[in-house]
């Protein structure tokens, strides 16, 4: 009878323990961005986009008016804006639009190797549609979040974090984080520099392999009568002067070419109009002002490229 007592009691402190957390900072930050997921996604949609951060904080259909829906909920291979497109693609109408989103460096890898980076996809999807999921994951992961990390159960009380907020746009600030952004590149690609192809050499395997990925995709949206488009989002000129033409060229332009070419490529990149550090929060990620200034024209060139009036 103690010992079932004992059990009972363990539970019940867990799922305080889980109440808690569940309504801290930490993880509010974390699943406010995938929430949109198990609410009701509109049928019919005009455009759907895929995506990684900079489509997160880049895109906001609501801007312009449209029926659109972001698969967008932080940093994400191209092979997860495969497997999400394949969930939804039939949410999107007949003769509608997929917006592929890429960032600089997304073709340079297939999927980040830490399991831990596939969390947030425990929150909306089956763990048989997580690769190495299971059930375990799912209730560490969903259900109960405060087993994942043995410090979440210390963010119950102490160091909860705070609700994110975009910072006020600030040179310095932009700067710091912008090195910040390619110091974390350099790490997590093993490359030498963002100036040289020479640095991209050891990648050319996972460029041609995500590139072939992105090709199948593009034929998998035609086959359901949707109209695939290519972005490269916008960067401040802060950023973009860390980052070369040669560099650019080896890792987005060339792949792309050579497997889209019959694919409008709307690149916004180093487009003067967005250079500006202040419609950016990090030098790198859009802030709203910069989705305000974005949105109407992103939309209207994609109304171009429908009318026939527009290629790049």
């Amino acid at each position: 009878m103690m010992v079932f007592s004992l059990v009972i009691l363990a539970i019940l402190i867990l799922l305080v323990l889980n109440y808690i957390y569940t309504h801290s900072p930490n993880y509010l930050n974390e699943y406010n961005k995938v929430k949109k997921f198990n609410e009701n996604i509109p049928d019919n949609l005009e455009i759907m986009n895929t995506g990684s951060n900079h489509a997160y904080y880049c895109i906001d259909w609501s801007i312009v008016g449209v029926n659109g829906f972001s698969l967008a909920s932080g940093a994400q291979s191209i092979s997860w804006d495969y497997r999400l497109f394949e969930k939804y693609r039939s949410k999107i109408g007949k003769n509608k639009l997929l917006l592929i989103v890429l960032s600089n460096l997304v073709l340079g890898f297939m999927d980040y190797p830490q399991d831990e980076a596939n969390r947030r996809y425990y929150h909306f999807l089956k763990p048989e549609e997580i690769p190495n999921g299971n059930w375990w994951k799912k209730l560490k992961y969903h259900y109960l979040p405060v087993l994942s990390n043995w410090r979440n159960i210390v963010h119950c009380f102490y160091r909860r974090g705070k609700m994110f907020k975009e910072p006020e746009p600030s040179l310095r600030y932009a700067e710091q984080e912008s090195d910040n952004r390619i110091r974390g590149w350099k790490s997590q690609f093993k490359l030498r520099d963002l100036q040289h192809r020479e640095s991209l050499k050891h990648l050319e395997g996972e460029i041609k392999a995500t590139s072939q990925l992105l090709r199948h995709m593009i034929e998998e949206a035609r086959k359901d009568g949707i109209v695939p488009i290519l972005m490269l989002p916008p960067l401040s000129e802060i950023i973009n002067k860390k980052i070369s033409d040669e560099f650019i060229n080896a890792v987005i332009d060339e792949p792309v070419a050579n497997v889209a070419s019959d694919v409008p490529f709307l690149n916004y990149m180093r487009d003067d109009r967005f250079q500006d550090y202040r419609y950016y929060f990090n030098g790198d990620f859009m802030n709203q002002a910069g989705r305000e200034k974005f949105m109407p024209i992103l939309w209207q060139d994609i109304k171009n490229v429908m009318a026939g009036n527009l290629k790049k």
